[in-house]
């Protein structure tokens, strides 16, 4: 259960028994028994209506009591006939019919000296037939629909919805600035660099607000520590092209002008400068990518694009099968560079670990929604511990695919790069008869978008 039901719940229980506790309360003390005989103006209005009675019978009392519905503030007279129905239909509170059954109708027979006080006066009407007053708290209206203490139904169905609608603001008001707080973490893991909790939530003089701020106080540290390092990388790897060109013209005279003996060493020399000059380029490319917010939004071919890939993969190693399987015409929106570098290191990733003697296949599928390149190799597979680690920068796995057979570690994570600044996805999995399976995802484009260049 999320925190914010948990608060809701809370204080709904908490609010639910108080509220509900009062109104019962109350109730209780509405309902107590009301005293007939220190009514204010009591003996005015039955003088008042004994006269109605008198003159025009049980005709003129209705007459009488429909005029004076109230006859004293906050007072309301019942009166009933001798079958103990109440002359204006009007309903009987609680404690006046548990009055009319405790003290009967007809009075007893008492000593003629004996003149007992009447909790409810009886009035004779012309034609002998008896009436009995009973006085009763007048009920109080809200807006002429809510009658206390009459309706409790309605009393504790208005009480519930307060408590609810309460509840759900003071839920609101404590979780949401949570909720947001976690929405802005999972945004920096992720590597929007730039979000921050802001408005209105850092404007609060409380706890909630000083934790807004520390985490926007450390959103900014980190985004500074790593916009730092990736430009220290970035102006290191650009510095080092210019030597590295010093030295790979140094590398061709010296080759022209050594003997015979002196070559190999001097092969040797100019493939490690080629290396380090790929690697360069690579770590340039990962700087770019990751301080990079959005792509070009080009119209991209994708199965022009991934045959390229393939052509030129077969072009450098045509001792190698590749089987590629187009799915017709595939268009995406991005970046043409960066997409055919993202197929590519893939591509060159399989052909550097897959065996020789075995096919390597590249598959373009067109989904409804997405279009999905798989690249699959008969390699030796990757521990499904590192399998998630192996698009990080530099990471190299030791019990598949060492050292030994020279990757950087960086290719891999450009293509995923790239797939997150396309909206895409990368994901490696081992395949049941050996090998690994890369598959890249991208949004395929809607046939009235635009293109455009950010």
């Amino acid at each position: 259960m999320s925190l914010f039901w948990k608060i809701l719940a809370a204080f709904m229980i908490a609010m639910t028994v108080t509220l509900v506790g009062s109104v019962y309360v109350s109730f209780r003390l509405a309902n107590q028994a009301f005293d007939q005989v220190n009514v204010e103006g009591r003996d005015r209005i039955i003088e008042e209506a004994a006269a109605a009675l008198a003159h025009g019978g049980e005709r003129e009392l209705k007459e009488w009591l429909y005029k004076n519905p109230r006859p004293a503030p906050g007072t309301v007279l019942l009166v009933t006939n001798e079958r103990g129905d109440e002359l204006l239909g009007r309903a009987m509170p609680s404690e006046l019919r548990r009055l009319l059954m405790t003290r009967p109708f007809r009075r007893p027979t008492v000593p003629p000296n004996l003149r007992p006080m009447q909790l409810t006066p009886h009035l004779v009407g012309p034609n002998n037939e008896e009436y009995r007053l009973m006085f009763a708290r007048a009920p109080v209206t809200f807006l002429g629909i809510l009658m206390w203490p009459g309706t409790q139904v309605a009393v504790i169905s208005i009480a519930l919805l307060a408590v609810a609608a309460t509840s759900l603001l003071l839920a609101r008001y404590l979780s949401s600035p949570i909720v947001r707080l976690q929405k802005a973490s999972r945004a920096l893991a992720a590597g929007a660099l730039d979000t921050r909790v802001g408005r209105p939530f850092d404007r609060r003089k409380d706890e909630v607000g000083t934790l807004a701020r520390d985490f926007d106080a450390m959103a900014e540290r980190i985004q500074a520590l790593v916009t730092d390092k990736e430009t220290l990388l970035r102006d290191v790897s650009h510095e080092l092209r210019s030597p590295l060109a010093r030295i790979r013209m140094a590398l061709a005279l010296a080759q022209r002008r050594a003997d015979q003996a002196a070559q190999p060493d001097l092969a040797r020399i100019e493939r490690e400068a080629e290396k380090l000059d790929e690697l360069v380029g690579h770590v340039m490319t990962l700087s770019r990518l990751r301080t990079a917010t959005a792509p070009r939004r080009d119209v991209v071919h994708l199965d022009s694009l991934v045959g390229e890939v393939v052509d030129d993969a077969r072009f450098e190693r045509p001792e190698v099968k590749l089987d590629y399987s187009p799915s017709g015409d595939v268009q995406v929106l991005g970046d043409p560079a960066g997409l055919k570098s993202a197929v590519e290191n893939v591509v060159r990733n399989a052909l550097i670990y897959s065996d020789p003697k075995q096919p390597i296949e590249v598959r373009l599928e067109n989904g409804a929604d997405q279009a999905i390149v798989r690249v699959l190799d008969h390699g030796p597979g990757v521990p499904p511990e590192d399998l998630a680690r192996i698009f990080e920068p530099f990471y190299r796995t030791d019990k598949s695919r060492d050292h030994a057979h020279g990757g950087q570690g960086i290719g891999l994570a450009i293509t995923a790069r790239v797939m997150e600044l396309h909206a895409g996805s990368v994901e490696a999995r081992n395949r049941d008869g050996g090998g690994l399976e890369v598959i890249l995802k991208l949004p395929v484009r809607e046939k009235d978008a635009p293109s455009q260049r950010l």
